[in-house]
């Protein structure tokens, strides 16, 4: 056997192995078009790489033709091709207030003290936060997707969060523990990985990714926000794939209930833990006593990047995340802001924009929004939309590309994204062909 005909073989058999691997782990995965798919492309792969060989005998050119027309494109894909684009953060000079956030205006109630402050100094958010007041409350009756048993479950969920938020600050060891920045680093990271996080990294906490007043919470509403702690502990937890591949049904935030109660488990403990040591610790959890802005802390920790659709994607879960994190005055070295290719594929993929039934994410370019270019979601639209089914959707997290799960042949795609722009091309419009441009969910969802 000579050199071309041996190659052809290898080449051969790594196609073959390749999209059989594709429509085994969709099958797993209960993706019916994908697998069907991916099982046509090998059967016509396999009779016409093979099946031509023995019935046409070709010679070594040839071979070596066909050799080249397979390689060239696979070296592409996961050659450095192309530059990666970096998120833009110029000079970053305004803080958030914590009670412009939707979660935070939904609770106005009229006649109530707050109410009238609040629109007071915000008269033009009036007209919209009291219509979405009028409709349903998430996970109450009238919503598409209530359910008495289910949506109750997940209300018990988040009433024991929130009776947990007063838990996130305490008393200080008078006794400080000498630490190795270095040391720490790595026992508070390997110590949440062991809580149940998923990834963990530190940064230095920007003091503009602080909220500048108490929107929600057990605190004073109002009350200036006074965090001066110069290090974050942020961190992921996984949400699962099947669940997700539910949304936007109420499976989606009996996941995302869960995934915020295991968070706030990490965090609050973390934080009690850095205070045993002597040192200052406060935990921003869901229910929610947040004083920080999650996304961009995480972004700073290494995490991930922001992508279209609003969330912090994630280099192993894509979308399919929540975060937790701890501020502290500990000595820790943060770490750097990673890049793998997301920019430039959200840019060439619009399926979180095509699928978002409320139109609340942008098919169009990034915007300039306090110091920080990035595709802005428009929450006036989407939060509606969460009280009309009674569930927090997931639409757009269950159809991102990058949200497949942590496994080899997901990783394989992964790898060359994060390389290649033309790796990044071709997946965007691979994942139409296998998976559809729109995700399946009931008509009257339209």
């Amino acid at each position: 056997m000579n050199v071309v005909l041996m190659l052809f073989i290898v080449t051969g058999l790594a196609g073959v192995l390749f999209w059989g691997m594709f429509s085994l782990s969709s099958l797993i995965e209960k993706k019916s078009r994908a697998s069907l798919t991916g099982m046509l492309f090998l059967i016509v792969f396999s009779i016409a790489w093979f099946g031509g060989l023995i019935t046409f005998h070709p010679n070594d050119y040839i071979l070596a033709g066909a050799i080249i027309l397979i390689a060239v494109p696979a070296l592409l894909f996961f050659l450095p091709v192309g530059k990666s684009k970096a998120m833009k953060i110029t000079a970053i000079t305004e803080k958030v207030d914590e009670r412009d956030t939707m979660f935070a205006r939904e609770e106005y109630q009229t006649g109530t003290e707050k109410y009238n402050a609040y629109y007071t100094m915000r008269p033009g958010n009036k007209q919209i936060d009291d219509k979405i007041r009028s409709l349903p409350e998430l996970l109450a009756p009238g919503g598409r997707y209530y359910d008495p048993l289910r949506s109750g479950y997940i209300a018990s969920m988040f009433k024991f969060e929130e009776r947990h938020t007063t838990h996130v600050d305490g008393p200080v060891n008078s006794v400080r523990q000498n630490v190795d920045p270095a040391e720490m680093s790595r026992i508070l990271k390997k110590s949440a990985l062991h809580l149940g996080a998923d990834e963990a990294g530190i940064a230095r906490l920007n003091p503009y990714y602080v909220y500048s007043h108490v929107g929600r919470g057990p605190e004073t509403w109002g009350t200036e926000i006074r965090n001066t702690h110069p290090y974050v502990i942020a961190f992921t937890v996984e949400m699962d794939y099947t669940r997700v591949g539910k949304a936007p049904g109420i499976g989606i935030s009996e996941e995302t209930a869960l995934q915020y109660l295991n968070a706030q488990k990490i965090s609050i403990t973390l934080a009690q833990y850095i205070r045993d040591l002597g040192y200052s610790a406060r935990a921003h959890v869901s229910g929610s006593n947040y004083q920080i802005m999650l996304p961009p802390v995480a972004y700073d920790a290494g995490l991930g990047e922001l992508g279209r659709l609003g969330y912090l994607i994630s280099p192993r879960f894509g979308a399919r995340i929540r975060l937790g994190a701890v501020t502290t005055d500990i000595p820790l070295v943060p770490g750097k802001p990673i890049e793998f290719g997301v920019q430039d594929f959200c840019e060439k993929c619009k399926k979180c924009a095509v699928n978002c039934p409320s139109g609340a994410i942008p098919s169009g370019g990034k915007t300039m929004v306090r110091g920080v270019e990035k595709w802005q979601l428009n929450i006036e639209k989407c939060f509606p939309y969460w009280r009309i089914i009674g569930t927090d959707c997931g639409l757009c997290m269950k159809v991102c590309p990058f949200s497949h799960p942590d496994i080899f042949i997901h990783n394989v795609l992964r790898a060359g994204i994060k390389r290649s722009s033309f790796a990044r091309s071709v997946s965007v419009y691979g994942d139409e062909l296998f998976y559809g441009e729109k995700a399946k969910f009931p008509e009257f969802l339209e």
